[in-house]
């Protein structure tokens, strides 16, 4: 059963409980010719009004969204709380209206007995269960007009003693009792009303509802996130709809940046209650701090520009001024060579028309495989040679860095995988130095192997 559903089915058994306490009182007051009692029940047909206000507003919640209503109907279950706001604005108007009247009119007072006492006690539990009830349901539901209704027939509580309190004073000849105590109860509707029509325009407002320290935090975790600004929040604590600017790296593709605001909407919808739609628009980074990073970013603007991957890439400046550029280029495998050499052509030409202190570029054209290779051969009489790559790679990084190597033999080609451990503080360029003479090392020791790659990492 969905969440509308459950909502609409506490709302129709609490309509008909109150229904039925609004008959008993009736026939109470009419019997006894207590007025105060009648006018309780004039108030009982609030809270059954305010339930069909709800029910009314429930079922336009539900409904999915459509072209007039892009972000959903959940609004008009705010409006329905503010109704019963309203109802009870009115029915703290209409008791302060009687509160003046009893203590200026000498009214006759009513006649009295055990029976008319029990009865209206009766309501009082009905009342005590409904409340309780429908509490438990809107905190399970996070249903804003179950916990609004709630908190109207909690009112009604008080506004039942005060009747029962002036059935006492009335017996025993206080008739000032009765005026006193439905003056709290005055005070205490104003409380109640002012609370739910100030939470209800605080929606239809758009104040915000999720903490932007908390969302900034989540979404700067993300790997990839340089920056984060314009964090927004709106909505209802169970609809909240979140908006915010990422700065990423500028070289980033559009599939990596759009990878990356993906994470960011995950990491909040898995951490802020209730979030129904998290919007991430993505920015450059503006500043870069080094020649090469720039050079860098510059240069995956081009590639990506003509749907070309990249990567190995190495610069350096030469004597005379100027760079000196090696990289690699992916293309795609269907291509023929003479295609793919005029892609790499245009990207030369591009870079050169760009970037004119490149005094000299080389690209290696690399096929971009449509499929995964599989693994083939044995690897069953690899055990010595593993030894063999954690021994040599020990003696550089130190006893006992060198573990979890792992051989791959794809289309004829042996692979070597291995994790090395060094000091977390160590810096990154100590690390990558490390790696790449383990790297030239096996390649020295081992010819047989075609790649080894160097995972290093500061102890677990």
């Amino acid at each position: 059963m969905s969440n509308s559903s459950q909502v609409q089915r506490v709302l129709w058994l609490v309509l008909g409980l109150n229904v039925a306490v609004t008959a008993i009182k009736l026939v109470v007051g009419f019997w006894s010719g207590a007025l105060a009692v009648v006018a309780d029940a004039f108030h009982s047909l609030v809270d059954s009004s305010g339930n069909v206000v709800g029910l009314l507003g429930v079922w336009a919640a539900a409904r999915p969204a459509d072209e007039n209503h892009p972000y959903g109907h959940h609004k008009y279950e705010t409006i329905a709380a503010m109704s019963i706001g309203a109802f009870l604005l009115l029915a703290a108007y209409e008791i302060g209206k009687g509160v003046f009247e009893r203590l200026l009119l000498n009214t006759t007072p009513p006649e009295i007995t055990p029976f008319t006492v029990g009865l209206m006690a009766l309501t009082f539990v009905v009342n005590v269960g409904i409340v309780m009830y429908e509490t438990q349901a809107g905190r399970r539901l996070h249903s804003q007009v179950l916990l609004a209704d709630a908190a109207h027939t909690r009112t009604d509580l008080f506004v039942t003693l005060s009747v029962i309190g002036s059935l006492f004073g009335a017996w025993l000849g206080w008739g000032w009792l009765d005026a006193a105590v439905a003056g709290v109860v005055v005070i205490l509707l104003f409380r109640a009303a002012f609370e739910i029509l100030r939470d209800a325009s605080q929606v239809l407002t758009d104040v915000a509802v999720a903490d932007p320290a908390l969302v900034e935090k989540l979404a700067r975790a993300v790997p990839g996130v340089r920056a984060v600004s314009g964090v927004r929040s709106r909505g209802r604590t169970d609809a909240v709809y979140v908006d915010l600017n990422v700065e990423v790296d500028p070289a980033m593709t559009t599939t990596q940046a759009h990878n990356v605001a993906s994470e960011v909407e995950r990491q909040i919808a898995g951490a802020v209650p209730g979030v129904m739609e998290a919007l991430v628009h993505i920015e450059p980074r503006a500043a870069h701090t080094t020649p090469w990073e720039t050079l860098t970013l510059q240069l995956r603007a081009i590639a990506d520009a003509l749907g070309l991957g990249l990567h190995d890439l190495h610069a350096h400046t030469e004597r005379g001024g100027g760079y000196s550029l090696e990289l690699h280029l992916e293309l795609d495998s269907d291509l023929t060579l003479g295609e793919a050499h005029a892609r790499a052509d245009e990207f030369e030409r591009r870079v050169r028309a760009a970037l004119p202190e490149v005094r000299a570029l080389v690209t290696h054209i690399e096929p971009l495989s449509s499929h995964l290779p599989k693994e083939t051969g044995p690897l069953a009489d690899y055990a010595e040679l593993r030894g063999r790559i954690a021994r040599f790679s020990d003696e550089l990084a130190g006893a006992n860095a060198c573990h979890e190597v792992h051989l791959h033999n794809v289309s004829g080609h042996l692979t070597a995988t291995l994790h090395v451990t060094q000091p977390a503080e160590q810096p990154l360029t100590q690390a990558h130095a490390l790696a790449e003479a383990i790297e030239q090392k096996l390649h020295a020791a081992e010819p047989r192997l075609h790649r080894v790659v160097v995972h290093v990492e500061p102890p677990e």
